[in-house]
């Protein structure tokens, strides 16, 4: 059974930090990442053969025995934090496990949210701009195919009463609340002291190379894209998976442009900074990243 569960939030920069972990001699992550064992059956990211309803026992299935010893057992499913089945059942568990939450700056997460959707999926259309994708999620006019983290982008993004639930049911001990902005700034610093919480060794950052994964993109040829979603998910995965997907990534996909801060996006920022203070107060953190313009 998982040690540690990387529980929330989606596009925090959680793939990078899984990877960076699952490096570590000492820890060794799940398979897949996000096991989506603890999500809610009405949630996109259900999976009717892998699921709590199934019985506990077959949550050991996403963690291989080891050759070597391993103090850290973990898994990432940052969707967890809106799921009321990983709510009632994860701080239940008879090992005990930490809980980590990692936060972004609101108004960035929905944007990533956003992109992501839209390019690496296509439950937002394409031809949906920023300002109606927020428009439409407000309103509550568009169920982006059963995606309930556009459809409810918005209301994850205030990140202090999913929190609260979270607390209640873990307690101080057992919960830590980090930064995806510190995690970019310093992920040394980020990562050795998460290492220290885990209780494993955090020297192996110090001359640790440190790459991004799992970044938003953007799609050359839709078309092509299509197809490449109605295939992927039915190819096994391995060498040769992963090959293709490169191939795939290299010719058919571009890096995202850098969000810019026009009307739209300052007035989605100024929406969710009466959400700071509190959620300091409540849980001492420093969000002045947050706070920076730019």
């Amino acid at each position: 059974m998982p040690d540690l569960i990387i529980a929330g939030v989606p596009k925090a920069g959680t793939s990078s930090f899984f990877d960076w972990l699952d490096d570590h001699p000492m820890a060794q992550g799940s398979t897949p990442k996000e096991t989506c064992f603890f999500m809610d059956p009405d949630s996109h990211a259900f999976r009717s053969d892998f699921n709590f309803s199934l019985g506990l026992q077959h949550y050991h299935k996403a963690f291989a025995p080891s050759d070597r010893p391993v103090r850290l057992l973990f898994e990432a499913t940052p969707a967890y934090i809106y799921s009321q089945t990983a709510l009632a059942e994860i701080p239940r568990l008879e090992n005990a496990p930490k809980c980590l939450f990692v936060l972004r700056e609101p108004a960035s997460q929905i944007r990533s949210v956003y992109h992501y959707f839209s390019n690496n999926w296509a439950y937002i259309p394409a031809e949906m701009s920023f300002a109606d994708f927020l428009e439409a999620a407000e309103r509550g006019t568009h169920d982006f195919g059963g995606n309930e983290l556009a459809r409810h982008a918005l209301d994850f993004a205030d990140y202090l009463p999913w929190l609260r639930r979270w607390r209640d049911r873990l307690g101080d001990e057992r919960m830590k609340i980090c930064l995806f902005e510190d995690l970019k700034r310093d992920p040394a610093a980020f990562m050795s002291g998460i290492a220290t919480w885990c209780g494993i060794d955090p020297r192996f950052y110090d001359d640790y190379a440190f790459e991004a994964s799992n970044e938003s993109y953007e799609v050359v040829n839709r078309r092509l894209h299509r197809l490449n979603m109605a295939i992927r998910d039915r190819l096994p995965k391995g060498p040769t998976y992963e090959l293709v997907r490169g191939i795939y990534r290299r010719f058919n996909t571009r890096p995202a442009k850098k969000g810019q801060t026009d009307d739209v996006f300052l007035r989605l920022r100024e929406k969710f900074e009466a959400t700071y203070d509190p959620l300091e107060s409540e849980f001492g953190l420093d969000l002045s990243a947050w706070r920076e313009r730019g």
